[in-house]
């Protein structure tokens, strides 16, 4: 169903951020599936490739992304030959995460065809704006992270939501 003018214009800048966030999600979405990839899958391929090799737990931290669907993301990584795990050589017991050439070309694929397909549905922005909305974007990024440091893991406290 598809919000009129009218009612988006009437939202609460916190809700139409978020219907906005929303709908533009959807569409990364469906762009990354066309790779293989899921936006958690994509998120762990650009952090691997801009970090060292990490443990699932600093990857999962880093991604914002709860380690059980983490969990699943990973295996669907490793089955495509994306990502390998690796032993750590002096405790057998730590495992780390690490991008492949493979997924190195997949992870190119993919932001090719975002910058492809998604940034030019944003020329609606006047250039001068752009400094101005992507301003805003990051201090909102990093007060609601911000946030998110500050509350209980949700893995520790489950409370029956759905």
């Amino acid at each position: 169903m598809r919000t009129s003018e009218a009612d988006l214009e009437r939202m609460s800048l916190s809700r139409l951020l978020a219907v906005a966030g929303h709908v533009v999600a959807m569409h990364w979405q469906r762009l990354m599936g066309g790779y293989g990839l899921t936006p958690h899958g994509l998120a762990v391929l650009d952090s691997l490739e801009r970090g060292s090799a990490l443990t699932q737990r600093e990857l999962a931290r880093r991604c914002g992304i709860a380690p059980s669907t983490l969990n699943h993301t990973v295996d669907h990584l490793e089955r495509s030959g994306w990502i390998e795990r690796r032993r750590e050589v002096a405790d057998r017991r730590l495992v780390r995460l690490a991008l492949t050439e493979t997924g190195r070309r997949q992870l190119r694929q993919a932001q090719d065809a975002a910058d492809s397909q998604m940034e030019p549905m944003l020329d609606h922005l006047p250039p001068g704006d752009e400094r101005i909305v992507r301003d805003f974007l990051l201090a909102t990024v990093l007060r609601f992270q911000s946030m998110d440091d500050a509350l209980p893991d949700p893995a520790s406290s489950r409370t029956g939501r759905l």
